[in-house]
């Protein structure tokens, strides 16, 4: 669909379902994007690390994005992953994507392909070639570990050049989330997202909103009704959900804990791809017991008192590994 309006609010980046196969399991696919797409106001496909794209050949990764586009049937906005450190290969996905019906691309900020950081000049070049030749709009993707984590003022500069629209970026850095938003946003040069633990910050110093895996995207959703109805109370208590899901089960990485998360939703959509391991039974559990007892699942309703009782169970039980 052509774009009417920028996107704001919830990005829900959809993860990817593996079968006993390790091929995509698209059944369990399309009942994600029905969730996601419940409460979200664009959905990213195979566009961020968690969602395991690294792990598809080419053309699997090009089928995924064809059939998920497809699955949300125009719904909300699809921004299709097109990461690479190959302006080429960029390129190539870029235009894949505008074929098969996508409505933006977003692309990582590429390390060096043989390892190390680009200099500004570099990701300047790197984006200006890949902006010009894109046939859709670009969300430039700041992810540091598996992509550059550049200053700040390569953002700004990012910005603008032609056919950059949206950035989204995971740092988590209080400060050069308020900088980049006053540069970036407030400015009208894109509009900017931040992720899960930074939300309601981010809206309230005007910000676009953030991007996350789902069910962190049915949390995100509540805190961004609640700012736009402007009850902070209510978008505070949402908001401080973040502060211990998923980061008290951090140590198996963002996938498993929200695909086990998932689960308890009645949305499964399976387990990493091998060889990295599932969430233990013990967490799995836990895990729920968080999720009803702040009120996101079950028939008990959000309230402080079922809050703190969640964070002192939490408090009481060291996570751990199997």
């Amino acid at each position: 669909m052509a774009l009417t309006k920028p996107i704001k609010g919830i990005i829900g980046a959809c993860l990817t379902p593996f079968g006993e196969d390790e091929r995509v399991n698209y059944e369990a696919l399309k009942r994600e994007i029905d969730f996601i797409v419940a409460d979200c106001d664009a959905i990213s496909i195979a566009a961020v690390e968690a969602a395991e794209y690294t792990m598809l050949s080419r053309d699997e990764r090009k089928e995924l994005l064809r059939i998920a586009t497809e699955m949300v049937d125009k719904r909300v906005p699809v921004i299709l992953g097109a990461s690479s450190p190959s302006s080429r290969e960029v390129v190539e996905l870029a235009e894949y994507g505008a074929k098969v019906g996508g409505d933006l691309v977003q692309v990582l900020m590429p390390l060096r392909p043989w390892g190390g950081q680009p200099t500004i000049a570099e990701l300047m070049e790197f984006f200006t070639q890949v902006a010009s030749a894109s046939p859709l709009p670009l969300v430039a993707y700041h992810n540091p570990g598996p992509g550059a984590d550049p200053p700040q003022d390569a953002f700004v500069k990012i910005s603008e050049i032609g056919n950059v629209r949206y950035f989204k970026e995971s740092s988590r850095d209080i400060t050069k989330i308020s900088r980049l938003i006053e540069q970036i946003d407030m400015a009208g040069k894109g509009h900017y997202f931040t992720t899960m633990q930074p939300l309601l910050a981010t809206l309230v110093m005007g910000g676009s909103g953030a991007t996350m895996p789902p069910p962190g995207t049915r949390i995100g959703a509540q805190v961004v009704k609640a700012f736009r109805e402007g009850d902070l109370n209510r978008a505070r208590y949402w908001q401080r959900c973040f502060a211990l899901f998923p980061g008290k089960w951090a140590a198996y990485g963002l996938p498993p804990v929200m695909k086990s998360a998932l689960k308890h939703f009645g949305v499964d959509i399976g387990e990493p791809s091998r060889p990295y391991a599932p969430v233990s039974p013990r967490d799995h559990a836990q895990i729920g017991q968080f999720l009803r007892q702040i009120g996101m699942i079950g028939e008990r309703g959000p309230t402080e008192e079922s809050f703190k009782e969640a964070a002192i169970a939490l408090a009481q039980e060291d996570t751990f590994l199997r």
